[in-house]
């Protein structure tokens, strides 16, 4: 059996299996697989776009993105109690990867300027259902990402962000700006790239969001692709710190 596509570029790990995970309504980070679920992720993304006027409410929902079946790429759905909140994509690419990161078409040039050549994740396409929390959802929709980052021992965490958004993601994610304004096809606001040095500053953020730092038993069941379980106790603490963090969070 080939492997599966999220596992390309992955750091071998001398790990135990995963153990497992019994789903007792908790919030959890499962991928999109099924048809229902890709339904899920295109009606969240549609509803973003024409919410934050990348799309007029009288377009067509776009076609597939051909991205999301690329090498190296994972779509993530936030569900809790068999409802789905949210939704992102987690790319990663490295030297000799055998796609590059969605970002890179609009920011290839502040990709390689400031990157170069090593391994890196990007965070694309985040979305949240209107009636969810947003703040909390984002944060852990983030969750996939950073996880991503310890399996493949990453040097950089990326955005390609609205510039209404840049504030939050400085303040709740500690990202940097690292690019202008840029057009991004397929979408009517300009995009700007942000970062996070995940080798030297994941563990500010881990203080911060304690939950937000993988655990080993979390970066086994990411690389066998299983799903990541939140615990429901952790629930308040992650609201309150987010929204905290964040002032009102209107990412």
């Amino acid at each position: 059996m080939s492997p599966a596509p999220w596992t390309s570029g992955l750091v071998e790990l001398a790990f135990d299996e995963p153990s497992s995970a019994k789903n007792t309504g908790s919030a959890l980070l499962r991928r999109a697989a099924s048809r229902e679920d890709w339904a899920a992720v295109r009606a969240l993304r549609f509803a973003a776009m024409v919410r934050d006027g990348d799309l007029a409410p009288s377009a067509l929902p776009p076609a597939a993105d051909p991205q999301d079946g690329a090498a190296g790429s994972s779509t993530f759905l936030l569900a809790e109690q068999g409802r789905v909140l949210g939704a992102t994509r987690c790319s990663h690419a490295s030297a000799g990867s055998p796609s590059p990161l969605p970002a890179a078409r609009a920011f290839g040039e502040e990709i390689d300027a400031r990157i170069g050549r090593a391994a890196v994740v990007e965070a694309g396409l985040t979305v949240v259902d209107r009636a969810a929390d947003r703040a909390q959802s984002m944060l852990r929709l983030f969750k996939a990402h950073m996880t991503a980052c310890a399996a493949l021992d990453a040097e950089w965490l990326v955005a390609a962000v609205a510039e209404r958004q840049m504030g939050f993601y400085c303040r709740v994610f500690e990202m940097e700006i690292l690019s202008g304004a840029a057009p991004v096809q397929g979408l009517a606001l300009p995009r700007v790239l942000m970062g996070l040095r995940y080798r030297e500053r994941a563990s500010v953020l881990h203080r911060r969001h304690p939950f937000l730092a993988p655990t080993g038993d979390e970066v086994r069941r990411y690389v066998s692709g299983a799903d990541l379980v939140f615990d429901a106790r952790d629930a308040g603490s992650i609201a309150t710190r987010v929204h905290a963090a964040a002032g009102d969070a209107r990412a």
